[in-house]
Formats: structure tokens, C-alpha cells, sequence
């Protein structure tokens, strides 16, 4: 669709204040804006669960898969009572504070399931959020990232059926993962702050104590 003036059908001699013409063009706008960053990936049926995230192209290891940035990524944050009590479940939000919480986000990103072999890893910023491949993935894969990366909730365990070799049988706070498996993931870059600060913090208070 070509690009078109979305305020053309407001009178040029209306007093209508500044900030409702940048509303109006927001509301016009910011669909396509916010699809346009997904190039290549679609929403499938997936082995593991229902629907899944899944890429038309192959990425090479270290490659971003998906780059979304909104300004207003973090707007609807609330806390876990909050989101909870407007009807929420752990399947779908997304922590982003220790005791912060998005619903989803309106793209196709909110179709990416858990595996505890993933192929992807989260790098989230306060306007958005990059995918990182972090291995060789080839065109029609599902992408899939490791939830206890962005997770350290004692209320959002959940039960997981990734079917991998290694799956953990329960997807639980990142505080709980194997200690080599938590300093790989720490080394790759792809743990959300309050998580790893958690930990940090963990392992400073037990040093503490000798």
C-alpha cells in the first residue's frame, strides 16, 4: 500500500489541537509500522504448542531474526496483581521488572513458544527488542527462545512440552536453571537485567556469609 496523507479528511481550517492530528496519524499509521518489522516470519501450527513464530529465510548464528522498535514497547507495563486481575495468564505476558509485565504486543512475535534447546535469544530495550539467532536456523524453522531468560516470577512456572532432548519438564525463573546453563546464557547476552541482577545478587549474599 502506497504511503497517503492520513489527515487529508481534516479540514485544513479546523482548530483541532496538535496533539490529536499526531494521535490520528498514530492510530493510522502505526499498524503498518509495527508489521513492516517483520519481514519473513508468519504465524503457523507448531509441534510444541498450537501456534508458533516461525521464519520464511534461513539466518546465520549471531544474526538478528527480528528487530521491533516502539517507542511505547513498555507503556502498558503493569505489575503481576495487575495484569493478572485484568484476565492474563502466564501464557501471555511477558516480564519485563521484577515485578513488571506487558499483555501481548499485537505482533507476531506473541506466537514465539519456549524450547529448552532454542535457536533464538531475547535483548530487550526500553523501546523494543531485538531476536538474535543463536545458531545456523533454516528457512520454514520455528523460532523459539528459552522463557526462563526473561522470567524470575514464584508465580509464573509453567509446564513445557518443547519436546527437546533436554527439556526441562517445567519452565521456571532463571534463578533456577543449572549454573553453567544460566552463565551461557549471561555470556551471550540474552538475560533480562532483573533476572541476572538476581542472580548477582544471590551469589553475593551466600559469599557474604564466609
Amino acid at each position: 500500500m502506497d504511503s497517503m496523507d492520513v489527515t487529508a479528511d481534516i479540514p485544513a481550517d479546523a482548530d483541532v489541537p496538535a496533539d490529536v492530528v499526531t494521535w490520528y496519524q498514530a492510530r493510522v499509521s502505526k499498524p503498518q509500522r509495527k508489521l513492516s518489522q517483520y519481514l519473513y516470519l508468519y504465524v503457523a501450527p507448531s509441534v510444541a504448542a498450537g501456534l508458533g513464530l516461525f521464519t520464511s529465510r534461513p539466518f546465520r548464528a549471531g544474526a538478528d531474526v527480528l528487530s521491533v522498535t516502539d517507542p511505547d514497547y513498555l507503556a502498558r507495563a503493569m505489575s503481576h496483581a495487575e495484569i493478572t486481575a485484568a484476565g492474563f495468564s502466564h501464557a501471555d505476558i511477558f516480564q519485563v521488572g521484577r515485578d513488571l509485565f506487558i499483555p501481548p504486543y499485537g505482533g507476531p512475535d506473541d506466537f514465539t513458544n519456549h524450547n529448552c534447546e532454542p535457536n533464538c535469544g531475547l535483548k530487550v530495550r526500553p523501546d523494543g527488542f531485538s531476536m538474535v539467532a543463536l545458531r545456523d536456523i533454516d528457512a520454514n524453522e520455528e523460532l523459539t527462545y528459552d522463557y526462563s531468560t526473561h522470567q524470575e516470577h514464584p508465580l509464573e512456572d509453567m509446564d513445557c512440552a518443547c519436546g527437546s532432548l533436554r527439556c526441562r519438564g517445567v519452565v521456571r525463573s532463571f534463578s533456577t536453571l543449572p549454573p553453567l546453563l544460566r552463565r551461557r546464557y549471561m555470556l551471550l547476552g540474552i538475560v533480562a537485567g532483573f533476572a541476572a541482577e538476581n542472580v548477582l545478587a544471590t551469589a553475593d549474599a551466600k559469599a557474604c556469609r564466609f
